[in-house]
């Protein structure tokens, strides 16, 4: 009996082996998503495959059909969540740059302002001076 759960986990884990092989090299997206990601769905498809083993002794094919379908469902999942989370990243990055943006032109406009409110002091100065000498003169 023991030898059958032993068998059964090497065909497994060999089936693993195989199907994550090819599949990194059939897509792109899984080689750029980030380890953190791969660690994470190969420790749920090794307690998943280790359930199966357990649960379906009587064949050998059903456990792998699960196993497969399993794995397959956990590496779509992990990578749609890593492009959700690029989204929300490139979406935080578009409102930070956005709101940047907005400071910089109100502060250029508040100091744009601030020099022709000066400049008309200036003239009112240089005015009452006029004045005053005309008036003196």
């Amino acid at each position: 009996m023991r030898y059958k759960y032993v068998l059964l986990l090497a065909l497994l884990s060999c089936l693993l082996l195989i199907q994550e092989g090819s599949g990194a090299s059939s897509s792109s997206s899984t080689e750029s998503s980030s380890s953190s990601t791969e660690s994470s769905s190969d420790s749920s498809t090794s307690a998943t495959s280790s359930s199966d083993s357990t649960e379906a002794s009587s064949s050998s094919s059903d456990s792998t059909t699960t196993t497969t379908t399993t794995t397959t469902t956990t590496t779509t999942s992990s990578s749609s969540s890593s492009s959700a989370a690029a989204r929300r990243r490139r979406a935080a990055a578009r409102r930070r740059r956005r709101r940047l943006a907005r400071q910089r032109r109100r502060r250029q406009q508040r100091q744009q302002r601030q020099r022709q409110r000066r400049r008309r002091q200036q003239q009112r100065r240089r005015q009452q001076q006029r004045r005053r000498q005309n008036r003196r003169g």
